[in-house]
């Protein structure tokens, strides 16, 4: 069967089964062969592992710092751990996590271009410059929220794209229902894409309404694509509160964002005009035509039929990168380039509006709004589809470039270890390679004290760094951990609950958060009274601690 004769649907199974294989590939080449780990993904890959394999496994282990989605569906892959340690212990599950996510990210890609019926090698040509920039290619094989993130971001512009035009209420309900109220399980940034959505799905209705009752019917849409990710909302802090007592523990838990900038000397001192410059630069290193294209697509799609079409990109899209431009200058986050990253699925979305409409698809239940479905025939020119492609191709390079500056990409700046000569020196060099080294220091220590067989219950520790340490250990029940019911219990008196071992971090920076460290706030130079010192191991791994390992004094015998 010739590759043209092929349906539209199976033409974005085959891409996103191509995508799939080309991320994981990615990932293991990464991951597995070179160890190139960033520490988000890790601690989810031992979140989910905490479920099934720590001490006192249960739901709740997953945590509340992170939105759970993206650990949770690790579980099934974490639950083979027992066969290949390594897909663990180096983060290999959140590469499949990952390339499973981005390879459905550039199905709702193609499929934006297929429902408005454009040409499909165009179509082709956008989902290809998408599916190989190099920012999407790292984050869809590194374990990261963000794969996950884009693909319920995309898949809600789609279907508002199309009910722009179609007025589907089966639209509404797959876009509500469920994309943004499972992109709010993924990323807190979502609670934008949500209001924005509702925002302009209410106004919508509401303008087309000619006849009472418009503002029941605008309402009623509104709850409509809205209110699935309101409860998302609503039930996570609910489920939060009740187990941990916090609400929002990724702001105000001693392990959140706003502890970890505090811990870390605060966000950098600048202006919110400062702040908005740096996002600005970040995105724009991301999609730096993002700007022309949108004009363009303005200005070809203005007024001629289903130009309302367009309003659905700029705003989900727009609402998220508006959100992270305002967290940012607020000094309420990082300077990481990956919080911009929708700008690159932005981009090619919006690509699609630079060129006519064809027949769009026929929609499961036409509603009694629905606009003109197609532009009136005509034939473009040539130049009219390989200029926006042009356009687009120039994001690549740039976005590449970007990933190669410490200051706007601090967390992906390393790769350049892995494609550097072996004899290259220089502080930049040292740096990276120190980056590409994440977690190996973690991983011999785990390995060490495998060796020791010793039993469950023996050693007390804070996933706030050892996370990386029990992820990478074949015995993860002899950690003691905050998750564990009894680790109050245990933490104030751990020789009378035979503890045998306490991990210790520096008192310092985000070790401040350390439970053990907070109660005995001398334990890492001294052993704080209840321990002594027995192996310190330097890290190999740019901004990771100094291990320490105590032996917990033994109970003294009866007199």
């Amino acid at each position: 069967m010739r590759f043209t004769a092929l349906t539209d649907s199976r033409v974005r199974w085959l891409a996103f089964a191509v995508a799939f294989i080309g991320y994981a590939s990615v990932g293991y080449w990464l991951q597995v062969r070179h160890g190139f780990i960033i520490g988000d993904a890790l601690a989810r890959v031992a979140a989910a592992q905490s479920v099934l394999f720590s001490r006192s496994p249960h739901v709740a282990a997953i945590g509340f710092i992170f939105t759970p989605l993206t650990a949770a569906v690790q579980i099934p892959l974490v639950a083979l751990a027992p066969l290949w340690p390594d897909a663990v212990a180096r983060a290999f599950t959140g590469s499949l996590m990952s390339a499973v996510f981005m390879a459905g990210a550039v199905y709702q890609i193609l499929g934006i271009g297929m429902d408005r019926g454009v040409p499909r090698g165009f179509t082709l040509t956008i989902a290809a410059l998408f599916a190989l920039n190099p920012m999407i290619i790292f984050y869809g094989s590194n374990g990261m929220s963000e794969a996950p993130f884009i693909f319920f971001i995309v898949w809600s512009a789609r279907r508002l794209i199309m009910w722009m035009v179609d007025d589907d209420v089966h639209h509404l309900v797959v876009a509500g229902g469920v994309a943004m109220g499972l992109a709010y399980l993924t990323r807190y940034d979502a609670a934008a894409v949500i209001a924005a959505a509702g925002f302009l799905v209410a106004i919508t209705t509401f303008a087309r309404a000619a006849k009472s009752p418009r503002f029941k019917r605008a309402l009623m849409d509104m709850v409509l694509v809205s209110g699935p990710g309101f409860l998302s909302f609503i039930g996570w802090a609910v489920a939060s509160w009740l187990i941990t007592g916090l609400a929002f523990a990724q702001f105000s838990s001693q392990y959140g964002n706003s502890a970890i900038l505090a811990q870390e000397g605060g966000a950098p001192k600048s202006s919110m005009w400062d702040g908005i410059v740096y996002s600005v630069a970040s995105f724009s290193l991301l999609a730096v035509t993002l700007a022309p294209l949108i004009g363009w697509a303005v200005v070809a799609r203005w007024r001629r039929p289903g130009w309302p079409m367009l309003v659905a990109p700029l705003a989900i899209f727009g609402a998220v990168l508006a959100f992270q431009v305002y967290t940012f200058s607020k000094g309420a986050t990082f300077p990481f380039l990956r919080y911009y990253i929708i700008a690159i699925p932005f981009a090619a979305a919006v690509t699609f509006f630079c060129v006519p409409n064809g027949p769009l698809r026929k929609p499961t239940r036409r509603g009694n709004y629905a606009v003109p479905e197609a532009d009136p025939p005509q034939r473009p020119r040539r130049w009219a589809y390989l200029v926006p492609v042009l356009i687009l191709a120039v994001c690549a390079p740039v976005a590449g470039f970007g990933m190669s500056s410490q200051k706007y990409a601090p967390q992906e700046y390393g790769l350049g270890a892995l494609l550097a000569s072996p004899d290259a020196t220089g502080q930049r060099n040292l740096d990276q390679r120190r980056l590409a080294a994440a977690f190996s220091t973690e991983r011999e220590i785990a390995a060490y004290l495998d060796r020791m067989q010793l039993p469950d219950g023996s050693i007390l520790a804070d996933p706030v760094y050892a996370f990386s340490i029990i992820v990478a250990s074949r015995h993860p029940r002899m950690f003691v951990v905050p998750s564990d019911p009894d680790f109050v219990a245990i933490l104030n008196d751990p020789t009378a609950n035979k503890i045998r071992y306490m991990l210790a971090v520096p008192n310092k920076g985000r070790g401040t958060s350390d439970a053990l460290n907070l109660r005995y706030p001398t334990l890492y130079e001294t052993g704080g009274n209840v321990a002594t010192l027995e192996l310190e191991a330097p890290n190999d791994g740019k901004d990771q601690p100094v291990w320490r390992l105590y032996r917990v004094h033994e109970a003294l015998p009866a007199s």
